[in-house]
């Protein structure tokens, strides 16, 4: 599992770009590859080693995270969890020295600035090629659900962008990103990355920012389309929950039908689970039928249930489970942005607001997350007003100062 963290300043909330100072302490430690930076300088990642059960990958976890956070505090940052971060502004964003960094500004322009968000990837591994794709496929159809399950970039510039997941919006700009075609097998995938890379736009299966895509060097399907939670207890959940959907596509007991699904519905699917998340209805590729995405996650972990799951895995399924019928992540970052706020906000007050608001997140990172206590949600007329309207219902977002 990968995990893409935020760097905040403790004063302002503000995203910092911090991250070489990260590096220079963890590439002293012998544990310097479980750390990485990414494209951009406000982001850390960590990468668990392979688990086999979910109790094990916690721990890692966080070790890992508490690592973090342990050189984040004496130089006033947190290190927090959530897809996007309020104040991000694509052109505030600093690209890392690295020539990978580079190399996609120069193929891609603004466009890797843009899509600086805060991901996490789970790993599968894959006994065959074959297997791999055949995963893949499985795991693509579960996409919309991913999505909602893990919700947690509803902010932008300032702004209330109207989604529970904005992030997995940004990679559908790229030639080759978005969901993972349905492949027939390991040949037919060679086929279409050879077209890819004919294009000169990717040079590897790094470029392609799918939903889903086969790793190779490591042996794995990996799924990409997951927000960073707030708490890492859910990201280890949805990694269990992630694993256990694989082996019931290895297993055949979710099984994709030969005939192909309506034109349209697993694109309109994806749009509406980025759009409303868990209150979403959703298409379920498997039976062919729309259904409430809570009602379609049941049906999965009562399947998970009846088949030989560790029991560490469905324990960690069945609280995320229960995390997910209660609370989504986005909600909670609303509310917390609007407890946050004064009834009498203005610009001065805005860096006292935004950085009650990082510290309220960054306090949920290293717990369980919520099990009881639904949180009224956010309407979706309300959304964008929620924000803009402590900066004095301004037409234009209102940059951090």
């Amino acid at each position: 599992m990968e995990l893409e963290f935020q760097l905040v300043s403790a004063s302002t909330g503000a995203l910092s770009p911090a991250s070489m100072g990260f590096w220079e302490v963890v590439k002293e430690r012998v544990d310097v590859a479980r750390f990485s930076l990414e494209a951009t300088l406000s982001t850390m990642e960590i990468n668990t080693s392979v688990h086999t059960d979910a109790d094990a990958m916690l721990t890692q976890t966080m070790a890992l995270t508490q690592t973090l956070c342990d050189i984040a505090q004496p130089i006033g940052l947190w290190v927090r969890g959530g897809g996007t971060q309020l104040t991000q502004f694509w052109n505030e964003r600093i690209m890392a020295p690295t020539d990978r960094a580079q190399e996609l500004t120069q193929r891609f322009g603004f466009l890797p600035k843009r899509f600086s968000t805060y991901g996490m990837h789970v790993h599968i591994g894959a006994a065959s090629a074959d297997s791999a794709i055949h995963m893949g496929n499985v795991l693509q159809a579960l996409g919309p659900l991913f999505i909602a399950m893990s919700a947690a970039s509803p902010f932008l510039q300032m702004s209330d962008t109207g989604f529970c997941a904005s992030r997995p919006l940004e990679p559908l700009i790229y030639p080759h990103g978005g969901p993972m075609p349905r492949l027939k097998n390991w040949h037919a995938f060679e086929q279409l990355a050879d077209e890819i890379f004919s294009t000169q736009l990717a040079h590897s299966l790094k470029d392609i920012y799918w939903d889903v895509r086969p790793k190779p060097e490591f042996g794995t399907i990996e799924v990409r389309v997951f927000d960073t939670p707030l708490s890492v207890h859910k990201a280890v959940g949805l990694a269990a929950f992630t694993r256990a959907c694989a082996a019931l596509a290895l297993k055949g007991t979710l099984a994709l039908p030969t005939a192909p699904p309506p034109p349209t519905a697993e694109r309109v699917s994806r749009f509406l689970a980025c759009r409303d998340g868990l209150d979403a209805k959703l298409f379920d590729p498997f039976s062919q039928q729309w259904r409430p995405a809570r009602e379609w996650l049941k049906a999965l972990v009562d399947a998970i249930a009846l088949s030989p799951v560790c029991a560490a895995d469905l324990r960690h399924i069945q609280a995320l489970h229960a995390n997910c019928l209660i609370e989504q992540d986005a909600t909670v970052m609303r509310n917390t942005w609007e407890s946050a706020l004064n009834q009498d906000f203005d610009v001065q007050s805005r860096d006292v607001a935004q950085a009650k608001y990082s510290r309220e997140l960054s306090l949920r990172l290293m717990v369980p997350a919520a099990q009881s206590k639904r949180p009224a949600p956010a309407t979706r007329a309300g959304r964008k007003s929620d924000v803009e309207k402590r900066a004095g219902n301004q037409p234009t977002p209102v940059r951090p100062g």
